[in-house]
């Protein structure tokens, strides 16, 4: 690749980048003022048409969630559509077809609606009855939570949006089966999933826990890198199974989730009465607890982002040594760079609020070094 081309492609990723976030921040902008509307007016009014249906408390809440999760889906669901589809077809990062972005979008919703209703009336019960030690409750409920997704998403989640099979490229195979072993991973867990049915980005990913463990390699990597650089590839995400990323990330997950659960608490405590709700599990209040949370995950998120690059940090190096080829490592890099079109070398201030990968050009200076 020429200088020249290098530097387009690297203004390029900087103006792309800048969109996607740009992007994000509506969204979550859009998000916010919706969940101040409802706190301020709607929400008291959504409850009471809903109270004229029933007054049943579980059919209350599985209702009132319901209309609460379309109607901001519906306010979202332009920047979505911009982000997700738009962006990425102006910048010839797509495959997919308007259908199909529609198609998963019902998905997810048919999908996270249920999940949803179900944690939130977990969560009433626990407020109705253990006003102030609730939050303790549904703390070691997302921790169940937690490990049945994780176990279970390889397997039932990720076959509703990609196919995935065995590995057949035999050159591959023999080029990754040395490096599995002793690990704890065969062959046989290495999975080439299609995501070129969508885009044109390259991705792998470990994902699973005991039996459902697998590392899932994108079709879009398989079919346009080397074999030594999808080595380096299967060797980063092998360290992730090696020092236990998975679980160290659900641990933090569930202390930041315990903190957030305990803010959210708190601020319920201070506000139910000020703002007019009836009581702590007062259903109308439900806009005030999302908010709660939502600014705990905010504060949380360079932190979590920040153990994120250290593991991947872990795990580059862990690539490096099992391979011993720092060359294909970089030319890794780079041809992921190209293909995602991802920026080089993001503002510091941008890194650590959205990287939870260190940006490409530290990690190919680290295996320089």
């Amino acid at each position: 690749m020429s200088e020249n081309s290098k530097k387009q492609s690297a203004v390029l990723s900087k103006k792309y980048s800048l969109q996607k976030h740009i992007s994000t921040l509506l969204g979550l902008a859009i998000a916010l003022t919706y969940l101040l509307f409802m706190v301020f007016f709607g929400s008291k009014v959504l409850k009471h048409l809903i109270s004229l249906i029933t007054v049943n408390e579980y059919l209350l809440i599985a209702l009132y969630i319901s209309v609460f999760i379309i109607i901001i889906d519906i306010v979202t669901v332009p920047l979505s559509f911009y982000g997700g589809f738009v962006l990425e077809h102006m910048y010839k990062l797509s495959n997919q077809k308007i259908s199909g972005w529609f198609k998963d979008e019902l998905k997810k919703f048919l999908i996270s609606l249920p999940l949803i209703i179900v944690m939130v009336e977990i969560m009433y019960i626990f407020l109705r009855n253990f006003p102030d030690t609730w939050w303790i409750y549904i703390t070691m409920i997302w921790i169940f939570f937690s490990l049945i997704m994780a176990k279970l998403a390889p397997v039932l989640i990720f076959p509703l949006f990609y196919k995935s099979v065995p590995l057949d490229n035999k050159e591959v195979k023999e080029g990754l089966q040395s490096l599995a072993e002793g690990t704890g991973i065969n062959i046989e867990g290495v999975y080439k999933i299609n995501l070129s049915k969508d885009t044109k980005k390259a991705n792998a990913a470990l994902a699973g826990m005991g039996s459902t463990r697998r590392v899932l390699l994108g079709d879009t990597l398989l079919d346009s890198y080397s074999p030594a650089e999808i080595k380096s590839v299967f060797a980063h995400e092998l360290g992730h199974h090696i020092y236990h990323h998975i679980w160290k990330m659900l641990a933090i997950g569930t202390i930041s989730g315990c903190l957030g659960f305990a803010f959210c608490h708190l601020v319920l405590s201070k506000v139910i009465i000020v703002l007019g709700y009836q009581n702590i599990h007062d259903i109308a209040a439900f806009p005030i607890v999302c908010m709660s949370l939502a600014v705990s995950a905010f504060l949380f998120l360079p932190i979590q982002n920040a153990f994120s690059r250290r593991f991947e940090r872990a795990c580059d190096r862990y690539a490096i040594e099992q391979t011993n080829d720092p060359e294909a490592f970089i030319s890794a890099m780079d041809k992921l760079a190209e293909q995602n079109l991802a920026d080089r070398s993001p503002n510091r201030f941008v890194e650590l609020l959205f990287y939870s990968h260190p940006p490409i050009s530290k990690r190919i200076e680290m295996a320089k070094r």
